[in-house]
């Protein structure tokens, strides 16, 4: 995670400070390679995806590479579950309009903690949209680069994505799934997000997509 504000326990995290205006619906849009264009079109057919993932963050300052390995929901447009199983287990959720970020307490003397956002404070489309197959990039806000069967990579436009220069996409070309993105940041940052059984549902329960701490749990509402 880069973001200054964020605690320790959530460091495995790397999704939160990409750019929301990268990902647009316009009236003009992006031309689409047609494998990307195929993969939109199944993923459109689901209400989301849900995914195990495993993720390496390259943090240039410390020379230090972080591994993290859970599960993630997305449900279209704007809810995500991401647990964070492995090595510190922690919890990210919105609904669309609040973010909740839960640190469980590490044993039964101590307690949990959560954080408490306005989505608006907090930019996720991005990394969303991709892990979900939404490719409805507006005109001129990022160009693609067709590398080989499979593999593309997407350039945004200086100051719409955040401090993401570029993301590589890997698709599956046989599943058409999105099994693999890499993030490369304006600090030297890398993050690697792989995808395992991948699911595309009809439907994701609504439950998934709300947190409501128990008594152990201290809040802390920004």
């Amino acid at each position: 995670m880069f973001l200054e504000w964020f605690p320790s326990s959530f460091n495995n995290l790397a999704f939160i400070s990409f750019g929301v205006g990268f990902v647009s619906v316009a009236s003009a849009e992006v031309s689409l390679p047609p494998l990307m264009k195929e993969v939109q079109s199944q993923y459109q057919k689901s209400a989301g995806i849900e995914a195990k993932f495993s993720q390496l963050t390259d943090v240039k300052a410390t020379k230090q590479v972080k591994k993290a390995k859970g599960r993630i929901w997305i449900k279209r447009p704007n809810k995500l579950r991401w647990e964070t199983l492995e090595p510190d287990p922690n919890i990210l959720v919105s609904d669309g309009k609040t973010f909740w970020f839960y640190t469980p307490p590490f044993d039964s003397s101590e307690r949990g903690q959560v954080i408490i956002k306005k989505t608006a404070q907090v930019q996720t489309q991005f990394l969303n949209a991709l892990l979900s197959g939404a490719f409805d990039f507006g005109a001129g806000s990022v160009s693609i680069e067709d590398k080989m069967r499979g593999t593309f990579l997407l350039k945004p436009k200086s100051g719409t994505a955040g401090d993401v220069l570029s993301a590589e996409i890997e698709i599956d070309s046989m599943k058409r799934t999105i099994k693999k993105v890499v993030l490369t940041h304006a600090s030297g940052n890398r993050t690697e997000i792989n995808l395992e059984e991948i699911k595309l549902p009809s439907k994701l329960d609504e439950t998934l997509f709300r947190f409501i701490p128990d008594k152990n749990t201290d809040k802390i509402v920004e």
